[in-house]
């Protein structure tokens, strides 16, 4: 009964913003952002203490509570977005996505082993699988099962009509395999808390538990390993960036491996510190 009705106040918003004009969709997200930061104070207090153990040598107090308020106005943008994401088309990205390194893309699929896209929850990271896929490429995600099956059906749905096949995380390996050895693309997000499945590398200066099947996948199957993450410049402008291509050789010692993934991650750690607003820092990135 709870699910249902979260659901059906979920649609109402959908609607609400899905018929409005533009304009009115950009204040709709940042007064939800503004929203999000009153009410759930015990996640604010993480984002707080994220932002200090990772940004405090750079910033006052003062101006990381500025950043945490804007982290959750970006929030409520990027939520906005992924709702009117049916809108994106190819003249859409035309004419409000800027794209760097495209060739690194083109050359990558060129070779038909498959692409791992790396990633983050940074910037507009579910439009990030839809504008790649507008330009024509196959796109495969790896995403986690919601505890709402109404809010799962109906996200999957929002992401399958932009031609990203969801793969649901936990099944099968054969499936990721399959994707890879077909030569497609394959989205992971490899920011997240990895607990005892991870290993520890360090980011921003803390040892941090991080998710390894971006490596041992690449090791697997001999796939490129692209990084990539859509920046929001302003409403409504989108920048792409594709970061230079990474690959490992099937017998790559384990040091190796853990090598590459540090790399990895410190080329996150590198665009968050660019654009740190658009990161998501309420997720307990450090937890042990």
């Amino acid at each position: 009964m709870k699910e249902s009705v979260l659901y059906s106040l979920f649609m109402v918003f959908y609607y609400i913003i899905c018929f409005v004009p533009d304009k009115i969709d950009y204040y709709i997200g940042i007064g939800l952002g503004k929203l999000i930061y009153f009410l759930l104070k015990s996640r604010r207090e993480v984002t707080l203490a994220n932002l200090r153990r990772a940004l405090g040598s750079n910033y006052s107090e003062e101006d990381l509570v500025s950043l945490c308020k804007k982290v959750y106005q970006q929030m409520g943008l990027t939520f906005v977005e992924f709702i009117i994401s049916g809108n994106l088309n190819k003249d859409l990205i035309t004419s409000s996505i800027e794209i760097e390194g495209l060739d690194y893309l083109k050359d990558a699929y060129r070779q038909g082993k498959g692409i791992i896209m790396y990633t983050a929850h940074f910037g507009n990271w579910e439009w990030l699988g839809s504008v790649i896929s507008q330009l024509g490429y196959p796109v495969n995600a790896i995403a986690r099962t919601q505890d709402n099956v109404y809010f799962d059906r109906k996200i999957n749905k929002i992401r399958s009509s932009q031609g990203i096949n969801i793969i649901p995380k936990g099944i099968s390996v054969r499936k990721v395999y399959k994707v890879l050895k077909g030569g497609e693309l394959l989205f992971i997000l490899g920011d997240q808390n990895a607990r005892k499945k991870g290993w520890q590398i360090d980011f921003f200066g803390t040892p941090a538990s991080t998710y390894p099947g971006v490596v041992q996948l690449a090791r697997r199957t001999g796939s490129v390993i692209l990084p990539a993450f859509l920046l929001r410049e302003e409403w409504g402008k989108h920048r792409l960036v594709i970061k230079k291509p990474y690959s490992i050789s099937k017998d790559a010692s384990k040091d190796a491996q853990r090598e590459l993934l540090q790399e990895l991650t410190g080329v996150i750690e590198e665009e968050i510190r660019k654009e740190p607003i658009q990161w998501f820092w309420p997720h307990r990135r450090w937890k042990r």
